[in-house]
């Protein structure tokens, strides 16, 4: 039998694209296992390949190796060297992206604000390098997408605690500091210009997608219509005449998994029609617990 199968249905949000045996392949996972693959066509390949240096997003350089516009899209998996750093940045991607896409987005929206978020940042680079031609440093890996991901994650719970009782909040200000001083010391201005811009329009469409909530004086585009879970065809198990098929009836108890599955479910399709705010601090506190105990089976 196939270790390999599509996800049924996709009725809700956080349901994942695909299973590769048991594991869930959301649009973390899949961004991960892609970033997993490039580092293995990297090792392959060789450090300085024409694969990885076709992937990676270098406008500063297009003039010496003529122009790659499809980099815009490619660059988080094109690797021209590959380190401790960058293992971390796939680690913390993954870490803070799952909790980031089934609070917030769900797969299809997450999905959507990564390749929205991929292609601002290589067209602010690219601008910034037609300005000054002498700036040559390319996008490559997934570092400055993590720190998208983080810094988003920090902004909607500014108030959680890290080790040694440290606030999101305060960890947000200390990565920026640490990049900022990163790029000054080894004069990379495009990409410092590249990181501080993007913050601002990452957040921007994060906003437009559902997430910041909290952050009213982010201007929202109107007409921006709120995710609500579309209706399938009738169940297969409904009775039709001559089937042999049995309808479920009351007598029949869901199991406790299953009542907690629905019940995550129902929580789910209340932030993505209304937001985080539209759940009271008890159901927030609920949707944590249901969360913790089907991490735990």
């Amino acid at each position: 039998m196939s270790r390999f199968r599509l996800s049924p249905g996709g009725r809700h949000p956080h349901e994942p694209w695909f299973h590769i045996g048991t594991l869930e392949v959301t649009t973390t996972w899949l961004v991960v296992l892609m970033s997993i693959v490039a580092v293995i066509a990297w090792a392959v390949t060789g450090a300085g390949s024409t694969f990885e240096s076709d992937l990676a997003h270098a406008p500063g350089l297009w003039q010496f190796t003529g122009a790659k516009p499809w980099t815009i899209v490619t660059w988080p998996f094109g690797y021209i060297d590959f380190g401790l750093f960058d293992a971390l940045s796939i680690f913390f991607f993954w870490y803070f992206g799952q909790e980031v896409e089934s609070s917030i987005f769900g797969r299809k929206r997450f999905a959507w604000v990564l390749l929205i978020w991929t292609v601002i940042l290589g067209v602010v680079l690219t601008l910034v390098d037609l300005l000054n031609s002498t700036w040559q440093t390319p996008l490559t890996g997934l570092n400055l997408l993590e720190l998208m991901v983080i810094l988003l994650w920090i902004a909607e719970w500014p108030t959680r605690m890290f080790f040694f009782n440290i606030p999101a909040w305060l960890l947000g200000v200390v990565l920026v500091g640490i990049q900022v001083l990163q790029y000054l010391g080894h004069r990379q201005w495009d990409i410092l210009i590249t990181f501080l811009v993007g913050i601002v329009l990452c957040g921007f469409v994060g906003r437009q997608f559902g997430a910041l909530s909290e952050y009213a004086w982010i201007p929202k585009l109107a007409g921006h219509r709120p995710h609500r879970p579309r209706k399938g065809r009738p169940s297969a198990r409904t009775y039709a005449p001559g089937s042999p098929t049995v309808v479920p009836g009351p007598w029949q108890s869901p199991s406790v998994d299953q009542r907690d599955e629905d019940r995550m479910n129902e929580l789910l399709d209340k932030i993505h029609l209304g937001g985080v705010d539209s759940l009271s601090a008890k159901e927030r506190a609920e949707l944590d617990e249901l969360r913790l105990r089907r991490r735990r089976t």
